[in-house]
């Protein structure tokens, strides 16, 4: 493991009351390297696919895995930021360590990984790109990873570490790390968001921490996970959002937590499980318990319940208003989620266990839109699709080309306008039927393709074929 004291542009940033935005970057192919930690020569490798996989490897190599993709994001932020106002990074600890000296070739295994499972993942707060420091750090001896005076430091860069999301710094109360300039609330430098420790990171993963977990934890519950823009002509993407081998990953909340959620009996729950698994080793099982009784007597109709599902990581924190006001722990929140194109498709995979014929299962999803169209809040909800319950795994995708797919969440025209802007997160997944059931949830995710969903649904989407045609109809959003 290399410590890592990176250098930062002392920025004196004007406060403004905007909401919290996802910076705009454009994708890179290829990096210059100025080689610090050899002969000083220049030499210009692929990003994504060689420069990345050789920083997480020098950089915290031995790690397990969800503290690689910290450092894959952590990273790719840093090398982004950096060349904002160069042309080249530094291979060495001025900046990262590429290798100890000139090229190398790609070097596979978890490191490969890890960069491809965060493709083009980096942070932002207030549509700032941030400088994403990092050190070695103690090596922490408790479950918390808060590192204490008498943890081995042998780098002595423990000293640097910001333990944001612990101590409640939002907004411009996060001064950030004295690795760069250091903020005030009244003058903050929103690139400086703190310093993640490598080994605390690696104990948190350890211990099963999802990695956004972990980023947000080192620099902040608001800190926005967002994606460069794509190079034209890359490859399509298909970006696995959460698979639960971390835990409940996004979806953290209980069963019964939002408003909209009805006609659930106490036996209700989501939970990961080992028992079965779309892809990995686990997924999440989704019990219903339904509460038939309850449902005739709260309006003399039995319609049946209704859960909407929440998306959005357990450290996803941030103020009631952006320079001021209570910290809240929103679920469905943008804050929580990963800032994703509204073009393609998105989903997931269901197992359902066999039901009654009548059961009358279904499934939506419903998106938070991000930069949106008419308001700072609008949420879209898919069309209904059957849900298939035959015991084995099936897939279940939306087109998000299709406006005719999508209309205002829960039937509230305050809550959207069925069209989508720019940009989206993922608020929830919207289940509703007419009996109990097991359903196992897994590998949802966002493809940059435009697809047809194999099951059949409840309002007819005979016109998604029409869909696979790839177009821009949303106009710009200043």
């Amino acid at each position: 493991m290399n410590t890592v004291i990176v250098r930062l542009i002392c920025l004196g940033l004007v406060l403004v009351a905007s909401p919290l935005t996802a910076a705009v970057v454009d994708g890179i192919g290829e990096i210059t390297v100025r080689d610090d930690s050899g002969d000083g020569t220049f030499f210009t490798v692929d990003f994504e696919g060689n420069y990345l996989p050789n920083v997480v490897r020098r950089e915290n190599g031995a790690a397990s895995f969800e503290a690689l993709k910290v450092q894959a994001v952590a990273a790719r932020t840093f090398a982004y930021y950096k060349l904002r106002g160069d042309t080249f990074i530094r291979n060495g600890t001025s900046d990262q360590v590429y290798s100890l000296g000139g090229v190398q070739p790609n070097p596979g295994g978890l490191w490969e990984a890890a960069v491809r499972a965060t493709e083009g993942e980096i942070l932002s707060f207030n549509g700032i790109l941030t400088a994403t420091f990092y050190v070695a750090g103690a090596i922490p001896s408790n479950s918390s990873a808060v590192a204490t005076g008498s943890d081995p430091d042998p780098t002595n860069t423990e000293r640097f570490v910001t333990y944001t999301f612990a101590n409640d710094r939002l907004g411009p109360n996060n001064t950030g790390t004295t690795l760069g300039f250091v903020g005030t609330p009244s003058n903050p430098n929103y690139p400086n968001r703190g310093a993640m420790s490598q080994n605390g990171s690696d104990r948190l993963s350890d211990d099963g921490a999802f990695y956004q977990n972990i980023l947000k934890f080192y620099y902040g519950g608001d800190i926005q996970l967002g994606l460069v823009n794509p190079l034209p002509g890359q490859p399509p993407m298909h970006k696995t959002l959460t698979g639960f081998e971390a835990g409940n990953e996004h979806f953290a909340r209980a069963i019964n937590f939002a408003g909209q959620t009805r006609n659930l009996g106490a036996g209700s729950s989501a939970e990961v499980s080992q028992q079965e698994a779309q892809e990995g080793s686990s997924s999440q099982k989704i019990t219903i318990d339904y509460d038939a009784a309850g449902d005739r007597s709260d309006n003399g109709v039995q319609d049946g319940f209704t859960v909407r599902h929440l998306s959005g990581v357990a450290n996803g924190r941030r103020l009631s208003n952006i320079t001021n006001g209570a910290p809240t722990n929103p679920a469905g929140d943008p804050v929580g989620n990963l800032v994703l194109p509204t073009e393609g498709s998105i989903g997931f995979w269901l197992l359902a266990e066999p039901v009654a014929s009548d059961a009358n299962l279904r499934v939506a999803i419903t998106i938070d839109e991000w930069q949106n169209d008419v308001a700072n809040a609008d949420l879209e909800q898919s069309t209904y699709l059957d849900i298939i319950a035959d015991g084995q795994w099936h897939q279940y995708q939306w087109s998000l080309n299709n406006d005719s797919l999508w209309l205002p969440a829960f039937g509230a025209s305050s809550l959207g306008d069925g069209v989508l802007g720019q940009n989206m997160t993922v608020d929830s997944i919207v289940f509703r039927g007419q009996s109990d059931a097991v359903i196992y949830l897994d590998s949802v995710f966002y493809s940059s393709v435009v697809a047809v969903p194999e099951p059949s649904t409840t309002l007819g989407l005979l016109t998604l074929g029409i869909a696979a045609v790839w177009r821009r109809r949303r106009t710009a959003r200043g």
